[in-house]
């Protein structure tokens, strides 16, 4: 039985004045609060009156969680994008609607859940001790949980919108939270790669431990649970020559259009599977797995890992 948390949470409200206390924990900002005060003020009133209160109560309050390098969308916290951001942020609050008592739920729960969560990470990697902050947001439906540069820092965030969009009420959301505080920990020995000139062979190895260390800490999760999605992988294996094929074309490449196209939701390519970028990334750790441990495969870098992912990518891409 556990009687304290292995590690500190510092749990702030956008106080900005406890952020350098909380350098020995996991610093987190519930940026939350102010949505549900924004719905209760906005209940009834029309649309135009309602974007309006949105912006003066939730973007007034956290300017930089609606940045376009955030949202990739539109810049909410600007004014030379508001026309275009006013009808994104109309769109939202319709399409918001059926995904309100979940979000409630989980705005209930997270601050329990997360800890719990965290303190289960720390026993699998006990040297876990991250530097970016985490914060709980509303995302737009953009994520449900992704790295980005918030104030010049990386940052993890988690939108309470896009878990309730994304997730199922029965499901366990651990595995999304393994992944996400895995790549705060990937982060103690890597570069941060959330800046324009990161190459592609990157956010593949990234992305595919991520969702390779979520199976091995979970026991019984389906390949479907931890690339959170039930159909990615029978869409993608068959292109898997194609696709090894492009990323070995494109492994130093820092286009992010040829990143979209693997790791967003929506991507600009039709012949391409949002999202393939993970079913890709996960196949190449598995084979790079054999014989090391969780910690050993976080620590694998530089030119070394480079020319083994692309060892792998080769063997695929001949045709059978």
């Amino acid at each position: 039985m556990r009687n304290a948390l292995l590690f500190t949470l510092f749990w702030l409200t956008a106080s900005p004045s406890f952020a350098e206390a909380a350098a020995a924990g996991i610093e987190v900002h519930d940026a939350t609060p102010v949505f549900w005060q924004f719905w209760d003020s906005a209940e009834g009133k029309p649309e135009q009156e309602r974007v309006r209160l949105f912006r003066k109560i939730v973007v007034a309050a956290h300017p930089e969680l609606y940045e376009s390098s955030v949202l990739n969308t539109s810049a909410l916290a600007g004014d030379d994008t508001e026309a275009t951001a006013d009808t994104i942020v109309a769109a939202y609050l319709r399409d918001v609607v059926p995904y309100i008592p979940r979000m409630k739920e989980i705005s209930r729960l997270i601050h329990d859940d997360f800890r719990s969560y965290a303190v289960d990470f720390k026993q699998t990697f006990p040297d876990f001790a991250p530097r970016s902050a985490v914060y709980f947001t509303v995302s737009l439906f953009n994520f449900d949980g992704a790295t980005r540069g918030v104030k010049g820092k990386t940052a993890l965030l988690f939108g309470i919108d896009g878990i309730a969009r994304f997730h199922r009420p029965e499901e366990s959301l651990k595995v999304l939270f393994d992944h996400e505080l895995f790549h705060q920990y990937h982060l103690q020995f890597n570069q941060d790669d959330t800046d324009d000139a990161t190459p592609l062979w990157m956010p593949i190895w990234e992305e595919g431990l991520a969702t390779y260390v979520s199976q091995q800490i979970n026991a019984g999760t389906t390949e479907a649970q931890v690339l959170m999605s039930p159909t990615l992988a029978d869409a993608v294996r068959p292109m898997t020559a194609a696709l090894a094929r492009e990323l070995l074309e494109n492994l130093d490449s820092t286009d992010r259009d040829e990143y979209a196209a693997f790791f967003y939701s929506r991507n600009k390519r039709p012949d391409l599977p949002p999202r393939c970028g993970y079913y890709m990334g996960y196949r190449v750790v598995k084979a790079l797995a054999e014989g090391r441990s969780l910690p050993q495969l976080a620590l694998l870098g530089g030119p070394e890992l480079k020319a083994a992912i692309r060892r792998t990518l080769e063997q695929w891409s001949k045709p059978l």
